[in-house]
């Protein structure tokens, strides 16, 4: 994900609280008109960023506003598809509060950093780290004794290790 995108979140949501309010709405009055739920409305308003677009454009016509949906070209991932050490350790970097993260410790220690990010980390973040170190190093990490049960359980799941 861009940054454009994590900006655009809570413009969004910012965007539908105030055609609302301009509309004289409450949540309420806004799910009847849009046939969805008053905690759907407040999500999206909130910064909820799963957006379905069929509730976007039922929300955009109940709001008597017009929906515009764009795809922006940007600066792309490396060749590969991986980001580079650089990029990776700028956006880990607010993950390791208790120590500056170096480029050296993305490859020396990768299980402890991966652990922080799978424990610590956003949806961004784990998938640079996937696309970074792959399955494999994920599984390897969460069998750290610093992982929470939940945790290894999880990505245990979703990767189908043991």
């Amino acid at each position: 994900m861009s940054d454009k995108y994590e900006e655009a979140t809570p413009v969004l949501g910012s965007q539908i609280r105030t055609l609302r309010r301009a509309a004289g709405l409450t949540l309420e009055g806004l799910a009847r008109r849009t046939g969805t739920s008053a905690p759907t409305i407040h999500r999206y308003e909130s910064g909820w960023d799963r957006f379905e677009l069929a509730t976007l454009r039922r929300i955009a016509a109940g709001l008597g506003a017009s929906l515009e949906v764009r795809l922006v070209p940007g600066p792309g991932p490396a060749r590969d598809g991986r980001p580079s050490r650089a990029a990776l350790r700028r956006l880990l970097a607010p993950l390791f509060w208790d120590r500056d993260l170096s480029t050296e410790d993305l490859e020396t220690s990768q299980d402890w950093v991966l652990a922080r990010v799978l424990t610590a980390g956003g949806l961004e973040q784990v998938r640079a780290v996937r696309a970074a170190f792959g399955d494999r190093a994920i599984l390897r990490a969460v069998r750290r004794r610093d992982v929470d049960a939940r945790t290894r359980n999880y990505w245990r799941l979703i990767l189908g290790g043991a």
